[in-house]
């Protein structure tokens, strides 16, 4: 697939990982739609000021209707769509978590980073297909292997997320594909981080370079490209 004149949707867009997304595609010639829970402004500017097409809309992915309100105003606002990168995520409390935190904010961990992803396509695969499209859900290593892990509604997510995506290779008109990083040194991610507590990231670039060869590749269907930490 040519990025050029493509329309991509990447949630989550607001900063970190989802801001340096949206900045390649619109890079390599994509209209991006941008959205997060609350505003994506500084994305949108560097977007524009590059002399890129975006257009943003505020959404709670953790919520069924935040996903549609994201998907309807994607394929409205430049009549089609594309790319769909599934990158929102997160664990909106401190860790541990699990079973330490109640059924409702476990249950929004899981709604987050596993339910909006699935119902996102869902919902985008009209057009998608009408465009053959493709989608690339962000995940985690946290989502692989069978060691402990601090938040086991997170770990799960992301496994069901990777699983997902390797289960539908076979979904016609549409590719669906999936990086699995690990912890990626966004400037929040650094920020929050004292030295040592981590091992080497994977970079912002590393990133997107891998969501750019999923969606550029033809014969990429079903694959999970796994960013593990330098």
């Amino acid at each position: 697939m040519d990025m050029a004149e493509r329309v991509a949707l990447v949630t989550g867009a607001g900063v970190g990982t989802g801001q340096a997304i949206s900045v390649r595609l619109a890079e390599l010639g994509a209209a991006v739609v941008l959205t997060d829970v609350s505003e994506a402004g500084a994305t949108l500017r560097r977007i524009r000021d590059a002399g890129g097409r975006a257009e943003f809309v505020a959404a709670d992915l953790a919520r069924p209707d935040g996903v549609r309100a994201a998907v309807d105003f994607a394929v409205r606002a430049f009549g089609r769509l594309d790319i769909l990168v599934n990158n929102a995520g997160g664990i909106p409390y401190e860790t541990p978590g699990f079973p330490r935190v109640g059924p409702a904010d476990w249950g929004r961990v899981l709604d987050l980073n596993l339910r909006a992803p699935l119902l996102a396509l869902q919902l985008a695969l009209p057009a998608l297909t009408a465009a053959g499209g493709v989608v690339v859900n962000i995940a985690s290593t946290a989502g692989l292997g069978t060691t402990p892990y601090h938040s086991p509604e997170y770990g799960a997510a992301k496994a069901g997320l990777v699983r997902a995506t390797t289960c539908l290779a076979a979904l016609p008109g549409v590719r669906v594909n999936c990086v699995a990083p690990g912890w990626v040194a966004t400037e929040r991610a650094l920020a929050a981080l004292a030295p040592g507590d981590a091992p080497p990231p994977v970079s912002p670039a590393g990133l997107c370079d891998a969501v750019v060869e999923l969606i550029t590749d033809d014969s990429a269907r079903g694959r999970v490209v796994v960013l593990e930490s330098a």
